[in-house]
C-alpha cells in the first residue's frame, strides 16, 4: 500500500513540476544571455570564391581549322555565323564570323591528344544515349558508332537530324535551327520509337564549349545564387564529376535532400575575355535536366559542362531485403530544347549574358520595367509573430511582435528618417511558426489583425510547401515519395520539416490568396518536385505552379525563373553563389538581370556573420536592406523551432538598421529605377559597376584606399560618380 502511495505522490509531482514548467513563471526567469549579436569583424579574403577575380584578358588564339578535312559541311549561313556538321559524327561547328572563332561540338586537331579509340568516338560523337535493354542492363551508344544510322534534311534554316539504333530499335529525331546569333536546338519527343528497349537519358553536345587544361582563358559560368564561375586556369578541387538537377532535387525521387539550386536554365562559357563568349538556355525540359560539371582531372583532360535529360527516372523499391528495378513505362512526354547565344566581343562574359538573358526575358515578358521610382531606397523589414517550445503536456507560447509593435516599428524608423518601408509578416499564422502549414493561411488574432496595418505595405508571409512536426507525429497533407515515405528533413533535436503533397499546394495557394489582399509567397518558388500519389511528375508540377498566379504578382522568397513573371519583390536575394568548391568566383549574375525590373532584398542583415562586407555587397549589388525583428528578446526563442533567429530584439538593433539603411541608400538612391550595364574588376577586391543613367558605383573591399580617376575610394568604402 505504501509503495503505491508513493507512485500516486511521484506521478503527482511530475504532473505538477510539467504544468510549471509550461507557465509564464519559470519561463520569466530566463536571462538575456541568451541572445547572440554574431557581429564579429572578419578578415575579408578577397582571393576566395565569395569574391570576382581579375580576368585574364590574354588573347585566344585557336588552331586553324580545315572544315573540308576534318568532314564538315557547311549547311546554313546569315550575316553572323556559318554552321557546319558532320554527318558521320552528328558533330557541329559554329563559326562566328566577327571574331574568326569557332566553337565546336568536337574536338579539332584531335591527333594532337592522346586519346584512343573509345575516346575519339566520345569527343567527336554528338550525343550520348543510355538506355536499358530488354534485360534491364544498362547501355549506352553514341553517334560515332556504326549501329548508328543518321540523315539529315535541310529546310530554309532548320536542319532535320534523324537517328537510328539499329541494335536497340530505338529512333527519334532532333533539329537545328539558325536565326541571327541564335541557334536553337530542338528534341521532338513524338518522334521517338522504342521497341524492347527503353530510353532513359540523352545528353547532346557533351564537348561544345569544353577547355583543354589551362590552355583556354576564360570560365564557364553557372546559375547558382547570385552567379558562379569555373575559371579554367585554376586547377579543379574535385575528383568526380559534380551533378545538380535544375530547381532543385525532385522529392518525389529522392529522401531528406534539399541539395544546390540552380536558379536559372542556363549556363554559359566564355573563351577569351571580351571575344568569344556562349550562353546556353535550356528552354523546355528543364525539369527533368540535370548539369553536370567534369573537371579537366576526370575526362580526357578537358573542363566540360553539359545538361544530361532524364527522360526516364529509374528507382529501386525495396521489400524486406529484396530491391526491385522499377523502370517506369512512359518516358517524360515533353519536347527538349536549347539555345544557343552567341555574344561576342565586350558582351562575351557573364555580364553580356546576363544582358541578353535579359532581352530574352523582355521579349517574352518575363520581366517588365519597374517604372514606380521613388526618392529612397526601400527597406524590408520582416516582423516574426510567434512561437512555441513543448512542454510534457502543455506547449508555451512566446507572442514576440504583435502589429501595435509594428505600428511602434514603423513610428521609430520614419521618425528617424526611414520613410519607404516594407513590411512583411513571417509566423502570424495561427498558433506561430511552428505551426505553419498548407492549410494554416489564416491571422492569429492573439497578435492582432492585418486591418491595423491598412496604412502601411504589409504583406502577411505564407509558405505552402513547408510544416513542421516530431518524428513522431507525421502533419497532414504532405508529400509521400515514391517510395512510400513521408519524406522529410530533420531540422531540430526532435523535429523534421515536410513538404505538403503538391495537390494541396495548389488547391490551398489561391485560397491563403483570396483570403488575404496582401501576401507574400515563400517556398512556391523554389521548391519543385513531383507527386506521385497525385500522379503528377515535376514536369507536371512545373507547368501547373507556372500557371497557378495568372498574370498577378506578388512579393516572392528567392524565385527561381518559372516564377519571376509572377514576382512584385524579390526577397532573400542571394550575396554570393553557393559555397561549392569547385566555384572560383562569386558574381551579380542575377542582379544584373533583374535590375531596373524587380527590386531586391538582402538576407537577414542582423544575422550576417560580417555585416561590413554585406553592406557593401549590397551597394555593390544594388541590394535592398532587410532585417528579422521581434519586440520581445529574441533569447525567449531558445527552446523553439525559431531558436536560429537570434539577434532579433528590435530595441537593440533599431539605431544599426537606421544607419545601415543611410548608408546603402546613400549609394543606391542615385540609381533608382535604373539598370546595371557592366561590372569590371578593377583591382582585387575592387569593382566598379555602371548603370544605364551614366552612374558608376566603386566598391572598394581592400585595405587600402583605391584611387580611381580623381577620386579616392577609401579602404572598405565606396564612391559614386
Amino acid at each position: 500500500m505504501m509503495k503505491k502511495k508513493l507512485l500516486l505522490i511521484s506521478l503527482l509531482l511530475i504532473i505538477i513540476f510539467s504544468l510549471f514548467l509550461t507557465t509564464d513563471y519559470l519561463f520569466l526567469a530566463k536571462t538575456t544571455n541568451y541572445e547572440i549579436v554574431n557581429n564579429k569583424k572578419e578578415k575579408i579574403n578577397l582571393d576566395s570564391s565569395l569574391f570576382t577575380q581579375k580576368d585574364n584578358e590574354s588573347l585566344i588564339n585557336q588552331e586553324a581549322i580545315d572544315f573540308e578535312a576534318d568532314g564538315f559541311i557547311k549547311d546554313l549561313e546569315n550575316d553572323q555565323v556559318i554552321l557546319y556538321t558532320n554527318l558521320s559524327t552528328g558533330a557541329i561547328r559554329i563559326y562566328v564570323k566577327e571574331t574568326n572563332y569557332t566553337w565546336c561540338s568536337d574536338v579539332i586537331n584531335i591527333d594532337k591528344y592522346d586519346l584512343n579509340n573509345a575516346g575519339i568516338r566520345q569527343v567527336q560523337s554528338s550525343f550520348n544515349l543510355v538506355y536499358r535493354d530488354e534485360k534491364d542492363n544498362v547501355k549506352q551508344v553514341r553517334t560515332k558508332e556504326s549501329r548508328i544510322k543518321l540523315n539529315k534534311e535541310i529546310n530554309g534554316n532548320e536542319i532535320l537530324f534523324k537517328v537510328e539504333d539499329t541494335d536497340s530499335g530505338i529512333k527519334f529525331n532532333y533539329s537545328l535551327i539558325l536565326n541571327g546569333n541564335k541557334l536553337k536546338f530542338v528534341f521532338d519527343h513524338t518522334s521517338i520509337v522504342e521497341d524492347k528497349c527503353r530510353i532513359t537519358s540523352l545528353t547532346f553536345f557533351p564537348y561544345l564549349g569544353s577547355a583543354y587544361l589551362n590552355e583556354v582563358p576564360g570560365y564557364a559560368f553557372m546559375p547558382s545564387g547570385s552567379g558562379a564561375l569555373i575559371r579554367f586556369d585554376q586547377e579543379s578541387t574535385i575528383s568526380s564529376i559534380y551533378t545538380s538537377a535544375f530547381y532543385g532535387e525532385d522529392a518525389n525521387l529522392t529522401i531528406n535532400n534539399e541539395g544546390d539550386l540552380l536558379n536559372l536554365p542556363i549556363y554559359g562559357f566564355v573563351h577569351g575575355i571580351n571575344q568569344n563568349a556562349l550562353m546556353v538556355n535550356i528552354k523546355d525540359g528543364v525539369s527533368f535536366a540535370k548539369i553536370n560539371y567534369s573537371p579537366a582531372s576526370i575526362d580526357k583532360n578537358f573542363h566540360m559542362v553539359y545538361p544530361t535529360f532524364n527522360l526516364r527516372e529509374t528507382y529501386q523499391l525495396t521489400f524486406s531485403t529484396n530491391k526491385i528495378l522499377i523502370i517506369p513505362q512512359e518516358y517524360y512526354h515533353n519536347n527538349i530544347e536549347m539555345e544557343y547565344t552567341i555574344l561576342t566581343n565586350d558582351n562575351a562574359n557573364y555580364s553580356g549574358m546576363a544582358k541578353s538573358y535579359q532581352k530574352d526575358l523582355i521579349d517574352e515578358g518575363t520581366l517588365i520595367k519597374n517604372n514606380d521610382v521613388k526618392e529612397n531606397i526601400s527597406l524590408d523589414i520582416e516582423a516574426f509573430g510567434r512561437d512555441y517550445e513543448s512542454g510534457l503536456i502543455l506547449k508555451k507560447y512566446y507572442n514576440m511582435t504583435t502589429t501595435n509593435d509594428i505600428i511602434d516599428f514603423h513610428h521609430f524608423l520614419t521618425t528617424n528618417g526611414v520613410n519607404n518601408i516594407f513590411y512583411s509578416l513571417r509566423a502570424f499564422n495561427k498558433n506561430g511558426y511552428s505551426n505553419q502549414s498548407v492549410s494554416n493561411y489564416k491571422f492569429d488574432h492573439k497578435l492582432g489583425s492585418m486591418k491595423d496595418l491598412n496604412d502601411l505595405e504589409a504583406y502577411f508571409y505564407y509558405n505552402p510547401i513547408e510544416s513542421y512536426n516530431s518524428s513522431r507525429k507525421y502533419p497532414s497533407k504532405v508529400l509521400v515519395n515514391l517510395f512510400n515515405e513521408k519524406n522529410y528533413i530533420k531540422v531540430g533535436v526532435d523535429k523534421y520539416k515536410f513538404y505538403a503533397n503538391m495537390k494541396d499546394v495548389l488547391n490551398y495557394t489561391p485560397k491563403a490568396i483570396s483570403h488575404n489582399e496582401r501576401i507574400a509567397l515563400d517556398g512556391l518558388g523554389y521548391r519543385l518536385y513531383g507527386d506521385n500519389n497525385n500522379k503528377l511528375n515535376k514536369t507536371d508540377s512545373l507547368k501547373k505552379i507556372s500557371e497557378l498566379l495568372g498574370n498577378n504578382k506578388y512579393p516572392m522568397y528567392s524565385p527561381n525563373y518559372y516564377m519571376l513573371k509572377n514576382t512584385l519583390k524579390y526577397l532573400n536575394m542571394p550575396l554570393y553563389s553557393e559555397r561549392l568548391r569547385f566555384y572560383t568566383d562569386s558574381v551579380p549574375f542575377l542582379q544584373i538581370l533583374l535590375k531596373g525590373y524587380i527590386d531586391y532584398y538582402s538576407s537577414y542583415l542582423n544575422f550576417s556573420s560580417n555585416t561590413k562586407m554585406d553592406i557593401l555587397k549590397c551597394i555593390e549589388y544594388g541590394i535592398y536592406p532587410a532585417y528579422l525583428v521581434t519586440k520581445e528578446e529574441s533569447y525567449l526563442l531558445a527552446d523553439t523551432l525559431s531558436s536560429n533567429y537570434y539577434a532579433t530584439t528590435f530595441d537593440k538593433c533599431k539605431d544599426e538598421i537606421v544607419e545601415t539603411y543611410n548608408y546603402i541608400n546613400n549609394a543606391l538612391k542615385e540609381v533608382i529605377g535604373a539598370e546595371i550595364m557592366g561590372r569590371t574588376t578593377l583591382e582585387s577586391g575592387i569593382y566598379l559597376v555602371e548603370y544605364s543613367n551614366g552612374k558608376k558605383i566603386i566598391v572598394n573591399y581592400s585595405d587600402i584606399d583605391y584611387n580611381y580617376s580623381g577620386h579616392t575610394i577609401t579602404s572598405l568604402g565606396y564612391e559614386v560618380i
